[in-house]
């Protein structure tokens, strides 16, 4: 004697073994390779999630982990704004310091800390100028497969902040 379950649909007849009832869990356009592949949309907030380790967010944002709010808002910043995969987000800490609020030297402080701690990772230097992207052990934007090989050269971030090196004391000109 089979229950009846009103939230249960029964996809296979047990008597025939036929198949009475098929999802279509991706439609035509979701499974099309290429750029116009259709992305997630999570309502209200649609586009792209990224995959965050939840361990190393509860370390970071703990009083004690030696990053200030500084560095955590830029570290959110260089996660909402970072392009897709492991490309690095070119933005200057003087355009970061526009959208977002903080004085430049602020933003560079912050970065300087990330960088330290492997948050960040540098990832192209045009003269003086250092993008850098985000550690993908850290926080990835992408498909698992691409982002397995994104973390084979990348360091493991540390939590708590490592201190900064000291710097040298300038001789006085005589």
């Amino acid at each position: 004697m089979s229950r009846s379950n009103p939230v249960r649909l029964e996809g296979v007849n047990r008597a025939t073994g036929e198949v009475v009832m098929q999802l279509d869990l991706f439609s035509e356009e979701e499974t099309k390779p290429g750029p116009d592949k259709v992305r997630y949309d999570w309502n209200p907030h649609a586009g792209r999630h990224i995959n965050l380790p939840k361990a190393l967010a509860r370390k970071l944002w703990h009083k004690d982990s030696g990053y200030d709010q500084n560095a955590r808002d830029i570290f959110g910043f260089f996660l909402a704004h970072s392009p897709d995969g492991a490309e690095p987000l070119r933005l200057t800490f003087a355009e970061i310091s526009e959208i977002l609020g903080p004085a430049p030297k602020t933003v560079r402080v912050a970065v300087e800390t990330l960088h330290r701690g492997g948050l960040l990772l540098e990832a192209e230097k045009f003269g003086r100028m250092r993008f850098y992207r985000v550690n993908p052990r850290a926080g990835y934007d992408g498909p698992a497969r691409t982002q397995v090989e994104a973390t084979k050269d990348a360091r493991f971030p540390v939590v708590p902040a490592p201190e900064a090196p000291a710097k040298p004391k300038r001789r006085k000109a005589a």
